[in-house]
């Protein structure tokens, strides 16, 4: 009895003693409460601040509901379950559009890159958080593609439930170039895409501001309007221009027919 009980009093000093140096641990030391999806436990809150800055969000677990947003919201509607991957580095995917049509997703990324799972479609990076993901809105009634303001594209980007405004509005930001370009589609039409380039200072969890760099694409089909965002932290824009570059000229939204796109096409495709 006596050696049982000089046990659980040496079982409960380690505890205190383990209790103690937690607490003392600084708040970018100590660990997360709420693990992100792909990252270590060992992970520092700077290290988590950046991957969820490329759309890592947490696994569960106590305190996820309160630090970390389970999952931004897209507004994309997947109709297949399996993985949206061609193969690696080239997503194929059906989504459906404001009409009830099916729409073909595709455009090409870095084959380094890791597939999300679930309802969005978003590819990643977390070693450095570069990230490309799409995101879906109604086409406004009375309004023409062509013809959408910047304003539209930048609110549907910062909105709360999304990747970007969950911790806070989006107030510095700049559009630096926005082009409308015409491309070919399979069935021999053109279709407009608009092309948007943009710098922005985004709130992580901790309340720490990291700016971003992105290149857009965006098209309509279907009554929806579909847009492609390719992003990087904005001390890595000069090296990874090329790879936000190709995402971005890559991406296609085509109405969906019985002969699918089979490969992310390119502009010299077009």
């Amino acid at each position: 009895m006596k050696v049982t009980m000089e046990a659980t009093h040496a079982t409960r000093r380690r505890w205190v003693l383990l209790s103690s140096a937690m607490l003392s641990l600084s708040p970018n030391t100590r660990p997360a409460v709420a693990a992100l999806s792909g990252m270590s436990e060992s992970a520092t809150a700077d290290e988590m601040a950046a991957a969820y800055a490329a759309g890592a969000r947490a696994d569960g677990g106590r305190g996820a509901n309160t630090m970390i947003k389970k999952r931004a919201e897209s507004g994309v509607q997947r109709i297949g379950k399996g993985s949206p991957m061609f193969k690696p580095g080239s997503i194929l995917d059906a989504v459906r559009s404001a009409d009830g049509s099916a729409v073909d997703i595709a455009f090409a990324y870095p084959k380094e890159w890791s597939v999300s799972e679930g309802p969005n479609l978003d590819v990643r990076n977390v070693r450095t958080s570069d990230s490309a993901f799409l995101l879906v809105a109604a086409m406004p009634a009375g309004e023409t593609f062509e013809a959408l303001p910047k304003k539209f594209f930048t609110d549907l980007l910062f909105r709360a439930e999304g990747k970007y405004g969950a911790y806070g509005g989006v107030d510095d930001f700049a559009v630096t170039q926005s082009e409308l370009t015409n491309l070919k589609a399979p069935s021999g039409t053109t279709q407009p895409y608009r092309r948007i380039s943009m710098r922005f200072d985004v709130l992580t969890y901790n309340q720490n501001t990291v700016r971003r760099r992105a290149l857009l694409s965006a098209t309509m089909v279907g009554g929806s309007v579909y847009v492609l965002v390719a992003s990087c932290l904005g001390s890595r824009y000069k090296e990874a221009l090329a790879d936000l570059a190709e995402i971005q000229t890559s991406f296609r939204a085509l109405t969906a027919s019985r002969v699918r796109l089979q490969e992310p096409q390119t502009e010299s495709d077009s």
